[in-house]
């Protein structure tokens, strides 16, 4: 796949202004939801026709991230067609240009809870494509995780080594909550000795050797497709939402997961719910932790706001 060209090469815009629009650059994950969103290229085409942008397809984990740095360098904004997995890298590669450029998303992924439940674009993708080109762009907070980034949530523990299990049972169709609840679901039944127990900061509140079912950091109120386990979080309030669960019983864990997904863990015994700037978990051995659905190993994970980092295209 080549790289996009751009029609015009622009210096970096300051932090408190976008760039000047240039020819926008729509990136589509053909192989998102199963494939299915390889389906929306010829409406995408359509779209884009007389020259009102371009578009690239993604053929391996990493493109995403590469064509958007390079468009937000070239100062044009960029669309992303596809899931969370897509978002976060488009998401990333503008955070790490420096650039300040708007990022539209079309909902066309397994799960789409950035899309649905940040930027608020419809399900219909036409209808999604035009707001995504069209509506003023707001800023929307981020954050960083070791040397990487996060678009909307983060977590450790049962939704992580969830997320492990989900690559393995994708292959049987399943997509979206039916994907997320029993990936969830076998990890309580057979691998719910894997739960972290770590040592714990949260801006000035520490916990040492402390046994957890789920750390969740969020910047929007959903993931996992609309397990609302920050439901209170605000976008733009410069601060992560933390859901914090001790790790209960086996037989608790089973009947809190239909709770999480509906938002009403909340003031469970066994839940804290805050807000705070930055993090760090510590494990005394590797551990997984989702990052908007994409899994990464390490035995610390430094964690921190950053408040506004991304120009968002939100309906309303």
């Amino acid at each position: 796949m080549s790289a996009p060209t751009p029609q015009t090469t622009l210096a970096p815009a300051s932090n408190d202004s976008l760039a000047s629009p240039g020819q926008p650059l729509v990136i589509l994950n053909p192989v998102s939801n199963h494939g299915r969103a390889a389906r929306l290229r010829p409406m995408v085409e359509k779209a884009l026709r007389g020259g009102r942008g371009e578009l690239a397809l993604t053929t391996r984990p990493g493109d995403a991230e590469m064509l958007a740095e390079q468009a937000a360098r070239a100062g044009r904004s960029v669309i992303v067609v596809g899931g969370d997995g897509a978002i976060h890298e488009a998401g990333s590669g503008i955070i790490r240009s420096g650039a300040q450029v708007a990022l539209g998303v079309v909902p066309a992924g397994s799960g789409n809870d950035y899309a649905f439940r940040v930027a608020r674009m419809p399900a219909d993708p036409e209808k999604a494509l035009r707001l995504a080109m069209s509506v003023p762009p707001v800023r929307m907070d981020a954050g960083r995780i070791n040397d990487g980034y996060v678009i909307n949530a983060l977590g450790v523990g049962i939704d992580a080594n969830c997320s492990a299990t989900a690559e393995r049972l994708k292959r049987f169709g399943l997509t979206g909550r039916a994907l997320y609840m029993t990936s969830a679901i076998r990890e309580v039944i057979f691998n719910y000795g894997g739960c972290p127990t770590l040592d714990a900061r949260f801006d000035d509140q520490s916990m040492r050797r402390h046994e957890y079912a789920v750390v969740a950091m969020s910047i929007g109120p959903t993931y996992g497709g609309g397990f609302k386990i920050n439901p209170e979080a605000d976008p733009q309030d410069g601060l992560f939402d933390v859901c914090a669960i001790d790790k209960p019983s086996q037989l608790r864990a089973l009947r809190l997961l239909p709770a999480v997904e509906r938002g009403e863990h909340v003031g469970e015994p066994e839940t804290r719910m805050f807000r705070a700037r930055m993090a760090v978990l510590e494990s005394e051995v590797e551990i997984y932790a989702q990052v908007d659905g994409e899994l990464i190993r390490a035995r610390r994970f430094e964690i921190s706001s950053l408040p506004g980092a991304l120009w968002l295209r939100r309906n309303g």
